[in-house]
Protein backbone atom coordinates (compact mmCIF):
# COMPACT_ATOMS: atom_id res chain seq x y z
CA UNK A 1 0.00 0.00 0.00
CA UNK A 2 1.16 3.31 -1.23
CA UNK A 3 1.91 6.19 1.15
CA UNK A 4 0.18 9.71 0.96
CA UNK A 5 2.34 12.58 -0.80
CA UNK A 6 1.85 14.40 2.23
CA UNK A 7 3.43 11.68 4.52
CA UNK A 8 6.52 11.46 2.06
CA UNK A 9 6.87 15.29 1.94
CA UNK A 10 6.18 15.32 5.76
CA UNK A 11 9.38 13.02 6.55
CA UNK A 12 11.20 15.55 3.85
CA UNK A 13 10.62 18.06 6.24
CA UNK A 14 11.97 15.75 8.60
CA UNK A 15 16.07 15.76 7.13
CA UNK A 16 18.15 18.02 8.62
CA UNK A 17 18.48 21.16 6.93
CA UNK A 18 22.06 22.62 5.53
CA UNK A 19 23.70 25.25 8.10
CA UNK A 20 23.38 28.68 7.60
CA UNK A 21 27.37 29.09 6.79
CA UNK A 22 26.65 25.93 3.83
CA UNK A 23 24.19 28.02 2.57
CA UNK A 24 26.53 31.41 2.57
CA UNK A 25 29.31 29.29 0.83
CA UNK A 26 26.67 28.07 -1.87
CA UNK A 27 25.45 31.90 -2.64
CA UNK A 28 28.92 33.07 -2.29
CA UNK A 29 30.59 30.70 -4.95
CA UNK A 30 27.80 31.64 -7.32
CA UNK A 31 29.57 35.49 -7.53
CA UNK A 32 32.54 35.76 -9.48
CA UNK A 33 32.92 39.14 -7.25
CA UNK A 34 33.98 37.17 -3.98
CA UNK A 35 36.89 37.14 -3.33
CA UNK A 36 39.20 33.87 -1.78
CA UNK A 37 39.65 35.84 1.39
CA UNK A 38 35.95 36.55 1.86
CA UNK A 39 34.71 33.06 1.01
CA UNK A 40 37.43 31.86 3.33
CA UNK A 41 36.30 33.97 5.99
CA UNK A 42 32.75 32.76 5.33
CA UNK A 43 33.50 29.00 5.86
CA UNK A 44 36.40 29.71 9.33
CA UNK A 45 33.14 31.19 10.78
CA UNK A 46 31.88 27.28 11.43
CA UNK A 47 35.11 25.50 12.69
CA UNK A 48 33.93 22.44 13.12
CA UNK A 49 32.70 22.89 9.04
CA UNK A 50 35.88 23.99 8.47
CA UNK A 51 37.87 20.76 9.64
CA UNK A 52 35.49 18.23 7.80
CA UNK A 53 36.41 20.09 4.55
CA UNK A 54 40.63 19.97 5.29
CA UNK A 55 40.33 16.40 6.43
CA UNK A 56 37.96 15.50 3.34
CA UNK A 57 40.47 17.44 1.32
CA UNK A 58 43.65 15.84 2.53
CA UNK A 59 41.98 12.18 2.59
CA UNK A 60 43.10 9.14 -0.31
CA UNK A 61 39.20 9.49 -1.22
CA UNK A 62 39.63 13.14 -2.95
CA UNK A 63 43.16 12.31 -4.27
CA UNK A 64 45.52 15.41 -3.93
CA UNK A 65 48.83 14.46 -3.46
CA UNK A 66 50.05 17.43 -1.77
CA UNK A 67 49.47 18.81 1.75
CA UNK A 68 46.61 21.01 2.44
CA UNK A 69 46.67 23.11 5.16
CA UNK A 70 44.20 25.47 5.48
CA UNK A 71 41.17 26.67 3.92
CA UNK A 72 42.43 29.58 1.53
CA UNK A 73 45.06 27.20 0.65
CA UNK A 74 42.28 24.55 -0.39
CA UNK A 75 40.63 27.42 -2.44
CA UNK A 76 43.36 28.36 -4.14
CA UNK A 77 44.23 24.58 -4.98
CA UNK A 78 40.38 22.86 -6.10
CA UNK A 79 39.00 26.51 -6.97
CA UNK A 80 35.44 28.15 -5.97
CA UNK A 81 33.60 24.52 -7.74
CA UNK A 82 35.76 22.43 -5.70
CA UNK A 83 35.36 24.18 -2.38
CA UNK A 84 31.63 23.89 -2.80
CA UNK A 85 31.73 20.69 -3.32
CA UNK A 86 33.62 20.08 -0.14
CA UNK A 87 31.80 22.15 1.95
CA UNK A 88 28.50 20.75 0.54
CA UNK A 89 29.79 17.45 1.05
CA UNK A 90 30.74 17.70 4.67
CA UNK A 91 27.58 19.52 5.10
CA UNK A 92 26.06 16.08 4.41
CA UNK A 93 27.98 13.93 6.29
CA UNK A 94 25.88 13.85 9.22
CA UNK A 95 22.62 13.34 7.82
CA UNK A 96 24.13 10.47 5.48
CA UNK A 97 26.44 8.39 7.52
CA UNK A 98 23.81 6.56 9.35
CA UNK A 99 22.09 3.61 8.99
CA UNK A 100 19.69 3.32 6.63
CA UNK A 101 17.28 0.08 7.65
CA UNK A 102 15.17 0.07 5.05
CA UNK A 103 17.86 -0.34 2.52
CA UNK A 104 20.28 -2.57 4.25
CA UNK A 105 22.62 -0.37 5.25
CA UNK A 106 24.46 -0.23 7.94
CA UNK A 107 25.99 3.18 9.42
CA UNK A 108 28.37 4.27 6.83
CA UNK A 109 27.70 2.37 3.71
CA UNK A 110 25.33 5.12 2.23
CA UNK A 111 28.31 7.72 2.68
CA UNK A 112 30.73 5.32 1.36
CA UNK A 113 28.39 4.60 -1.56
CA UNK A 114 27.47 8.46 -1.90
CA UNK A 115 31.39 9.23 -1.61
CA UNK A 116 32.47 6.61 -4.06
CA UNK A 117 30.01 7.81 -6.94
CA UNK A 118 30.80 11.35 -6.47
CA UNK A 119 34.21 10.68 -7.28
CA UNK A 120 33.47 7.79 -9.94
CA UNK A 121 31.09 10.73 -11.41
CA UNK A 122 33.68 13.33 -11.55
CA UNK A 123 36.16 11.54 -12.72
CA UNK A 124 34.43 10.06 -15.58
CA UNK A 125 33.48 14.05 -16.58
CA UNK A 126 37.58 14.60 -16.37
CA UNK A 127 38.34 11.93 -18.37
CA UNK A 128 35.77 12.96 -20.69
CA UNK A 129 36.35 16.73 -20.80
CA UNK A 130 32.80 17.70 -19.94
CA UNK A 131 33.35 20.68 -17.72
CA UNK A 132 30.78 19.17 -15.53
CA UNK A 133 33.69 17.76 -12.97
CA UNK A 134 32.29 19.42 -9.69
CA UNK A 135 28.09 19.46 -10.48
CA UNK A 136 28.86 15.55 -11.45
CA UNK A 137 30.29 14.90 -7.60
CA UNK A 138 27.56 17.01 -6.13
CA UNK A 139 25.44 15.14 -7.86
CA UNK A 140 26.86 12.04 -7.14
CA UNK A 141 27.33 12.50 -3.66
CA UNK A 142 23.58 13.07 -2.69
CA UNK A 143 21.58 10.73 -5.49
CA UNK A 144 20.50 8.47 -2.83
CA UNK A 145 19.32 10.86 -0.24
CA UNK A 146 16.10 9.71 -0.96
CA UNK A 147 16.22 6.71 0.70
CA UNK A 148 16.75 8.24 3.61
CA UNK A 149 13.15 9.07 3.67
CA UNK A 150 11.65 6.17 2.05
CA UNK A 151 13.64 3.50 4.70
CA UNK A 152 11.32 4.06 7.58
CA UNK A 153 8.82 2.95 4.97
CA UNK A 154 11.00 0.51 3.27
CA UNK A 155 11.43 -1.24 6.03
CA UNK A 156 8.22 -2.53 6.79
CA UNK A 157 7.46 -3.28 3.13
CA UNK A 158 11.04 -4.42 1.61
CA UNK A 159 9.92 -8.58 1.78
CA UNK A 160 6.68 -6.94 -0.38
CA UNK A 161 9.22 -5.09 -2.67
CA UNK A 162 11.86 -7.96 -3.08
CA UNK A 163 9.58 -10.29 -3.85
CA UNK A 164 7.34 -7.88 -6.81
CA UNK A 165 11.02 -8.15 -8.48
CA UNK A 166 11.40 -11.52 -8.33
CA UNK A 167 7.96 -12.88 -9.57
CA UNK A 168 7.56 -9.63 -12.43
CA UNK A 169 11.13 -9.47 -13.04
CA UNK A 170 10.96 -5.29 -12.73
CA UNK A 171 13.73 -2.97 -11.74
CA UNK A 172 13.84 -2.36 -7.91
CA UNK A 173 12.92 1.17 -8.31
CA UNK A 174 9.23 0.36 -10.20
CA UNK A 175 8.61 -1.75 -7.04
CA UNK A 176 9.70 0.56 -5.02
CA UNK A 177 7.44 2.95 -6.24
CA UNK A 178 4.21 0.50 -6.99
CA UNK A 179 4.70 -0.59 -3.15
CA UNK A 180 5.12 2.91 -1.42
CA UNK A 181 3.76 5.32 -3.93
CA UNK A 182 7.28 7.28 -4.52
CA UNK A 183 10.93 6.25 -5.47
CA UNK A 184 14.07 7.44 -3.70
CA UNK A 185 15.17 9.18 -6.63
CA UNK A 186 11.86 10.92 -6.74
CA UNK A 187 11.70 12.08 -3.23
CA UNK A 188 15.85 12.97 -3.20
CA UNK A 189 14.77 15.17 -5.96
CA UNK A 190 12.51 17.08 -3.48
CA UNK A 191 15.09 17.34 -0.99
CA UNK A 192 17.97 18.85 -3.64
CA UNK A 193 14.76 21.70 -4.40
CA UNK A 194 14.53 22.08 -0.44
CA UNK A 195 18.19 22.47 -0.33
CA UNK A 196 17.93 25.02 -3.47
CA UNK A 197 19.96 23.48 -5.81
CA UNK A 198 20.40 24.13 -9.71
CA UNK A 199 17.73 22.28 -11.78
CA UNK A 200 19.80 19.96 -13.37
CA UNK A 201 21.30 18.75 -10.33
CA UNK A 202 17.73 18.00 -9.17
CA UNK A 203 17.00 16.26 -12.64
CA UNK A 204 20.21 14.24 -12.23
CA UNK A 205 19.09 12.74 -9.15
CA UNK A 206 15.53 12.39 -9.99
CA UNK A 207 16.59 10.34 -12.90
CA UNK A 208 19.99 8.79 -12.28
CA UNK A 209 18.20 5.48 -12.89
CA UNK A 210 16.38 6.05 -16.11
CA UNK A 211 19.26 8.97 -18.08
CA UNK A 212 17.19 8.80 -20.90
CA UNK A 213 14.03 10.64 -19.69
CA UNK A 214 16.49 13.64 -18.93
CA UNK A 215 15.76 17.01 -21.09
CA UNK A 216 17.84 19.44 -18.86
CA UNK A 217 21.18 18.12 -18.91
CA UNK A 218 20.76 14.34 -20.06
CA UNK A 219 25.04 14.39 -19.67
CA UNK A 220 25.05 15.10 -16.01
CA UNK A 221 22.20 12.98 -15.18
CA UNK A 222 24.03 9.80 -17.77
CA UNK A 223 27.56 10.44 -15.58
CA UNK A 224 25.65 9.81 -12.52
CA UNK A 225 24.18 7.29 -13.68
CA UNK A 226 26.89 5.23 -14.56
CA UNK A 227 28.91 6.83 -11.76
CA UNK A 228 26.38 5.00 -9.29
CA UNK A 229 26.68 1.28 -11.65
CA UNK A 230 30.25 1.45 -11.26
CA UNK A 231 30.12 2.37 -7.56
CA UNK A 232 28.04 -0.96 -7.32
CA UNK A 233 30.02 -3.03 -9.49
CA UNK A 234 33.01 -2.76 -6.80
CA UNK A 235 30.75 -3.36 -3.77
CA UNK A 236 31.26 0.20 -2.49
CA UNK A 237 27.45 0.29 0.00
CA UNK A 238 25.70 -1.76 -2.05
CA UNK A 239 22.68 -2.30 0.20
CA UNK A 240 19.24 -4.39 -0.14
CA UNK A 241 18.74 -3.16 -3.90
CA UNK A 242 22.32 -3.33 -4.95
CA UNK A 243 22.04 -5.93 -7.18
CA UNK A 244 18.92 -4.86 -8.98
CA UNK A 245 20.54 -2.28 -11.03
CA UNK A 246 19.60 -2.34 -14.70
CA UNK A 247 22.40 -0.36 -16.82
CA UNK A 248 20.98 1.96 -19.49
CA UNK A 249 22.57 2.11 -22.65
CA UNK A 250 21.73 5.41 -23.01
CA UNK A 251 24.03 7.30 -20.92
CA UNK A 252 27.10 5.20 -21.78
CA UNK A 253 26.35 6.64 -25.80
CA UNK A 254 25.89 9.66 -24.73
CA UNK A 255 28.97 10.01 -23.15
CA UNK A 256 30.97 8.13 -25.62
CA UNK A 257 32.51 5.92 -22.90
CA UNK A 258 34.19 2.66 -24.09
CA UNK A 259 34.86 -0.41 -21.90
CA UNK A 260 38.52 0.88 -21.72
CA UNK A 261 37.61 4.37 -19.88
CA UNK A 262 35.43 2.46 -17.37
CA UNK A 263 38.14 -0.08 -16.33
CA UNK A 264 40.85 2.57 -16.40
CA UNK A 265 38.30 4.97 -13.79
CA UNK A 266 38.01 1.77 -11.81
CA UNK A 267 41.16 0.94 -11.63
CA UNK A 268 42.34 3.87 -10.55
CA UNK A 269 39.94 3.98 -8.27
CA UNK A 270 40.35 1.00 -6.38
CA UNK A 271 43.90 1.88 -6.45
CA UNK A 272 43.52 4.55 -4.13
CA UNK A 273 40.30 3.25 -2.16
CA UNK A 274 40.26 0.28 -0.30
CA UNK A 275 36.34 -0.66 -0.31
CA UNK A 276 37.08 -1.07 3.75
CA UNK A 277 37.67 2.70 4.58
CA UNK A 278 35.02 5.46 5.00
CA UNK A 279 35.87 9.19 5.25
CA UNK A 280 35.24 9.15 9.17
CA UNK A 281 34.47 13.06 9.86
CA UNK A 282 33.44 13.44 13.52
Amino acid sequence: MGHSLTEILNKVEELPTLSPVTQQVLKLTGDPAISVTELADAIVKDQVLTAKVLKMANSAYYGYSRKIFNINEAIMVMGFNGIRSLVLAASAYNIMNREVEGYFLPKGDLWKHSMTTALFARTLAQKTDLGLREHAFIAGLIHDIGKIVLSTYLKEQFKVVLDLVEVENIPFMDAEQQVLGYNHAAIGAIVAEKWNLPPMLTEAIALHHSPSEASTNPTLTSLIHVADALSMSIGAGLGGDGMLYPFDGFALERLSLTSDILDETVAAMTEHISLDETINLE
